[in-house]
């Protein structure tokens, strides 16, 4: 009766070690620094074809002395939503420059609203950045 009570407790806690273990990279995301994604607007002096705009922006890194920003080398995601309850779904992959620039285009639907935003993944001590929401529509 001692070793089966034994063997349970042990299986339980190990158990719980690996729900505690798989809990943490979740709250560790939330406490990592974010990136900085600074946009130009897509207004009218963007626009590119009757229902194309251009949408440019900078990602930079905040150093650990709270003053220096180095660009950010990597991949930028372009995410697009239909509607307020659909997910955002990642329409295209865009690689920023040395500067930490990035351009691409984002499209008005002919019939409804798409919301566009750019995405960060997580990555060398930052944690995901999301840039601001632009709403596309036909008025």
């Amino acid at each position: 009766m001692r070793i089966i009570r034994t063997v349970i407790v042990g299986l339980l806690a190990a158990l719980l070690s690996l729900t505690a273990l798989s809990a943490s990279p979740v709250q560790a995301d939330q406490a990592l620094p974010k990136r900085t994604i600074t946009e130009v607007a897509p207004d009218e002096d963007q626009q590119v074809d009757f229902n194309a705009f251009k949408l440019n922006g900078v990602v930079t890194e905040l150093q650990a002395d709270g003053v220096t920003a180095l660009p950010y080398s990597g991949k930028v995601q372009l995410q697009k939503k239909a509607c307020k309850s659909c997910n955002w779904k990642t329409v295209k992959k865009v690689k920023t420059d040395a500067t930490g620039k990035y351009k691409t285009k984002i499209f008005v639907p002919q019939n409804g609203v798409w919301k566009w935003r750019v995405k960060v993944k997580a990555s060398n001590g930052y944690g995901t950045t999301k840039g601001e929401v632009w709403t596309a529509a036909f008025e």
